[in-house]
């Protein structure tokens, strides 16, 4: 096991995020998000484990992560029941093969068997797994990343499944829009949380389901819901809109607005950057801007498709504007305080504003000359921006034969 993994992240398909229906119960998907975030490695495991076995004292605290009071079951109770519903709940999800023009369904069971045993005094359960799950979690090229921590917080089943849903969603939009919205029929979304079988009326639909899990991720997450527009067909409400953006919900509420801006990120919020990203966190940090101001206020409002994957070359090209043009940079303190006002309070890098435009075409002109001159490293970068800074090593020495971490020239470097 890579004792340099981050188990607190976990990684599925977009197949099963956007496309499976499933219901489970927040214990049994906290379970599974721990079980694959540690025992799954998405990016050297070619097959999925047959069995893994866990023991029960890890298990245990899976199920009480983000739990603030005890739970009243027994943990007997708790795992026996958890065994019976990996087991016996069933994902479907669409295929590509046709019986008379209509698509047949997949099935598969989250877990294939769930056997308890002990040796040598340690108690587990040996889980076993369908070789088909392997296709919702490993190989993985379009997936949606999750922070467990985040994801514990919530109770609700339902509420964790559009949770999924719209990080995802985020996640690939954040860096063109601080803006999402998205459609789903009413059916459609039923089939997502696998109730398309209850709630034939929307009102009680609307009532105990959708109200309750919309006030618990705005309330828990880093999701924020603004609107949730109902659309008629007739007199029944066919579709829902769901207008959202970020938030910041993980500081204490005690802090104040200028601490939580200059609150440092974690190692774990460093491991989830991209090696773009890092690089361009490195830089603001190097050039004396609060660690915490960089990650939080600067780093999120990068935008434009052009830039994506080559997040630091914007910001080595926004600090070079700046050092050309900017009056206060007596010290470096005074210089780190200006760019942060360029950025957040007068908006000099925005979308709308002449420099974000003269940048942009910097970075554009930068991403074709690479990809003329040395196209391995344009390839790196693209691959790159989809992964961790970890990730993308691993998968560079996995695939290109290397021990050694490629120097930036190889992946693209200024």
């Amino acid at each position: 096991m890579d004792s340099k993994r981050n188990y607190d992240v976990v990684r599925f398909d977009d197949k099963l995020v956007y496309h499976g229906s499933y219901q489970l119960s927040p214990r049994a998907i906290k379970t599974i998000c721990f079980m694959v975030a540690r025992y799954v490695d998405p990016l050297n495991d070619e097959s999925l484990p047959r069995i893994i076995d866990i023991p029960v004292a890890e298990i245990a605290k899976a199920l009480t992560d983000g739990l603030s009071s005890k739970k009243s079951n027994s943990l007997y109770e708790d795992i026996d029941g958890l065994c019976d519903e990996l087991t016996s709940s069933r994902i479907r999800f669409n295929s590509t093969v046709k019986v008379e023009g209509v698509e047949l369904k997949g099935y598969l069971v989250w877990c294939s068997s769930a056997i308890p045993k002990e040796k040598d005094g340690m108690k587990y359960i040996s889980f076993g797994f369908d070789p088909n799950m392997g296709q919702f979690l490993l190989g993985l090229s379009k997936y949606v990343r999750l922070y467990r921590p985040e994801l514990n917080r919530l109770r609700s089943g339902h509420a964790i499944r559009l949770f999924q849903m719209l990080k995802g969603i985020r996640n690939k939009k954040r860096k063109f829009s601080a803006l999402s919205r998205e459609m789903y029929s009413v059916d459609r979304l039923k089939f997502l949380f696998g109730i398309q079988d209850k709630y034939t009326e929307f009102k009680y639909f609307n009532k105990d389901v959708l109200k309750p899990i919309v006030k618990e991720i705005n309330e828990k997450t880093t999701i924020n819901i603004l609107e949730v527009n109902k659309i008629r067909s007739g007199r029944a409400t066919s579709h829902l809109e769901f207008v959202f953006t970020d938030q910041e919900t993980e500081f204490s509420p005690t802090l104040s607005r200028g601490e939580q801006q200059e609150f440092s990120p974690s190692e774990q919020d460093l491991a989830k950057l991209s090696k773009a990203e890092i690089r361009a966190y490195q830089m603001l940090v190097e050039f004396n801007i609060k660690a915490g101001i960089a990650f939080r206020k600067i780093l999120p409002e990068i935008k434009g498709s052009e830039c994506y994957g080559f997040e630091d070359l914007f910001i080595d090209y926004a600090l070079q504007h700046f050092q050309k043009w900017a009056k206060n940079q007596n010290t470096k303190e005074q210089a780190a305080a200006t760019f942060v006002n360029w950025w957040t309070k007068h908006r000099i890098f925005d979308t709308t504003s002449d420099v974000w435009v003269q940048i942009n075409e910097r970075v554009i002109a930068t991403r074709k000359r690479l990809e003329k001159e040395n196209p391995q490293a344009f390839d790196n970068r693209l691959t790159a921006r989809e992964m961790t800074k970890s990730e993308f090593e691993t998968w560079y020495r996995t695939h290109q034969g290397s021990i050694q971490f490629p120097d930036e020239d190889t992946y693209g470097g200024r």
